[in-house]
């Protein structure tokens, strides 16, 4: 939440056809209306987020995966945000994301797949026949 209050709600609103927006940075003069739109716009952040935390499971520690959060609700995911629901440029062009399948989706599974490529796989998880080794532990 932080990262999203600190610049990402700037960047991904008021692009007036640009690229990136130009909103206020820590929501700074925002009204009544700014917060609310601040709310909920954070919830689609912090969704593609945790789209991420499913495609890199038990591959990085919290403290790696905090610092990514912060990275990713305060600059990836604003950016194409902006294009669509800030009036960027794919909005003047005329596309249409139907309820954040388009921006929260695509964005968060993006993310994960390059984490999953950078970390690479679950190592111990699969046997050399990849064959899912049964991990259940006995109470």
């Amino acid at each position: 939440m932080i990262g999203y209050y600190f610049m990402g709600f700037a960047i991904a609103n008021y692009a007036n056809g640009g690229l990136v927006g130009n909103g206020p940075f820590f929501c700074l003069g925002i009204n009544t209306d700014g917060l609310l739109r601040f709310v909920f716009q954070f919830s689609y952040a912090v969704t593609a987020t945790t789209i991420v935390s499913g495609s890199l499971a038990e591959r990085f520690h919290i403290d790696t995966y905090i610092t990514f959060s912060f990275i990713m609700c305060a600059v990836i995911y604003p950016v194409p945000a902006a294009w669509v629901w800030g009036g960027g440029w794919l909005y003047e062009q005329g596309f249409a994301d139907f309820a954040g399948s388009g921006i929260v989706c695509i964005t968060g599974g993006f993310a994960g797949l390059c984490g999953s490529f950078l970390l690479g796989p679950r190592i111990g998880r699969f046997d050399e026949d990849l064959d899912y080794k049964n991990t259940k532990k006995k109470l």
